[in-house]
């Protein structure tokens, strides 16, 4: 659809990349001040408006007030209905549903992420709003969805759609541990050794020290590798629980 000479979008935008610079900032009533703005300019036109919704709903969650953030992109499931079902919508429809899903599974709602990640893992990647990055993260939270429903022949699909996208920094920790722990559980142990030893190589976030240590023993102990093994409890047993 082209937008016309007046199209209120790209000051839209201005608006609500100075909010988003003001609520770095710890500026909350500069940026609402913004988003206001943004609102008024945005009244008679339908994308305008999701898009000022849809900053709104992403800034709860940035803020990890993740059940007002997961009501505002659902109402805006309802409210929008009409124009996220057409072609122009579409790319701001995928993006609701994947950021609903990251969401549930930080809330650990497993069950309710489940659907919406598996048809996230179907959307277009060339879409504007679904880049590579987000698509190896849609891959990585479904894995880890799998993982905790043990359901591990589909995580370690994932897992590996993940690991060929790449994987960034970010989840790399989180990532190594489930894949390892998922691969574990498959009994393919010379493998779960490897990326848990990735996991410890990845910095400090993510599953804590000791645990690392103590499922990197467990797998060499089922290599039979009893020296390393024991190393590793006595390592897991220096870690801070």
């Amino acid at each position: 659809m082209t937008r016309l000479p007046d199209d209120p979008l790209p000051r839209i935008a201005e608006l609500l990349d100075r909010a988003n610079r003001c609520q770095n900032e710890k500026r909350p009533v500069d940026a609402d001040l913004l988003v206001a703005e943004a609102k008024q300019l945005a009244a008679a036109d339908q994308h305008a408006c999701a898009v000022v919704d849809l900053f709104c709903a992403t800034t709860f969650l940035e803020q990890d007030n993740r059940e007002q953030g997961l009501r505002a992109l659902v109402s805006m499931l309802s409210d929008y209905s009409d124009w996220l079902a057409t072609h122009e919508g579409r790319p701001m429809y995928e993006f609701i549903q994947v950021q609903r899903a990251f969401a549930l599974m930080a809330d650990g709602r497993n069950l309710e992420a489940r659907p919406l990640l598996e048809a996230a893992a179907q959307f277009d990647l060339d879409a504007e709003e679904i880049d590579e990055e987000t698509r190896s993260d849609v891959h990585c939270h479904l894995g880890r969805c799998y993982h905790e429903l043990s359901l591990y022949q589909l995580a370690r699909e994932q897992f590996q759609q993940a690991n060929a996208l790449g994987v960034s920094e970010e989840w790399k920790p989180v990532f190594h541990y489930c894949y390892g722990y998922t691969l574990y559980e498959l009994k393919e142990y010379q493998r779960a050794k490897r990326e848990f030893i990735l996991c410890l190589q990845s910095g400090s976030s993510g599953p804590e020290a000791r645990l690392r240590y103590l499922m990197l023993a467990a797998t060499s102990r089922k290599l039979g590798e009893y020296s390393e093994a024991r190393a590793y409890e006595e390592r897991a047993k220096s870690e801070k629980p």
